[in-house]
């Protein structure tokens, strides 16, 4: 383990088996082996393409882009196992993600303190957007371990997590997402630098903006600023896993060894 992180020190505002560096990709046959997941195209594959110094971002180090990859996928496995233990449902793959009953139903989410005062449109679709955010972080990691894969690479296992103290009630449960949110925008910004090819940029900022559109909701709801600042801050991965080690059960040591691995 890390060097302590507090959950409270994190901006609120703002937790592998060894591979090879894949080789021989291109733009194309990554989006489209991986792209037809849970039925969601992904475009745009020339948009980095007029700015090559920033798709290839100036690091010195040999971390691998499977390792990134692989780092990635274990925050979607948190954020997708958070929101199914929260809301229940079905996760992806059953063994990676497993299924829960629900913990908050539409009524607890609709009528929870947290929504006093703001308009009916907001109270009345806190509950679908939530369901949303979950179906999204479940599609993230049949995403990433579908693009793992197609780089001929082999995705890392799940930690197992424990969020019953992080779920005492709705509003603790908004808070946690809205840590958890923020924080994973600030561990895809922290780690996209170390991204050498143009699929796996392109793949990870497509699921880093929607994962800041997470947090700017869940910012809103919370009544803070849904924008609070014009340029995000990146952690590195051992703050982002120290920032989740209260939630940590256990993790297999191929992820261990992963983080060590890291910058």
């Amino acid at each position: 383990m890390h060097d302590e992180f507090k959950l409270d020190e994190v901006d609120p505002n703002g937790v592998v088996p060894e591979a090879e560096q894949a080789t021989g990709q291109t733009r194309r046959g990554f989006l489209r082996k991986t792209a037809i997941v849970g039925g969601t195209a992904i475009g745009g594959s020339t948009i980095l393409a007029a700015f090559p110094a920033i798709a290839r971002a100036g690091h010195g180090d040999s971390v691998a882009d499977a390792d990134v990859l692989n780092y990635a996928l274990t925050l979607e496995y948190l954020e997708a196992t958070f929101y199914t233990q929260a809301l229940g449902g079905q996760g992806a793959p059953a063994d990676m993600v497993p299924s829960s009953p629900v913990k908050f139903g539409r009524g607890a989410i609709t009528k929870s303190k947290l929504f006093a005062g703001f308009g009916g449109r907001i109270r009345s679709g806190a509950y679908s957007n939530l369901i949303t955010i979950r179906d999204h972080e479940v599609t993230h990691v049949k995403f990433l371990r579908a693009g793992i894969k197609a780089a001929g690479a082999t995705p890392v296992d799940a930690c197992s997590f424990n969020f019953s103290s992080a779920l005492k009630s709705v509003g603790s449960f908004i808070a946690t997402a809205r840590v958890l949110e923020n924080t994973g925008v600030m561990a895809y910004d922290g780690a996209i630098r170390y991204v050498d090819t143009g699929d796996f940029l392109q793949a990870g900022a497509q699921i880093a903006t929607v994962e800041a559109r997470h947090a700017a909701y869940l910012n809103l709801i919370s009544r803070g600023s849904p924008f609070p600042a014009p340029f995000d801050s990146g952690k590195k991965p051992s703050e982002i896993f120290a920032a989740a080690k209260p939630f940590i059960s256990s993790c297999p040591p191929p992820v261990l060894a992963l983080f060590s691995r890291l910058p």
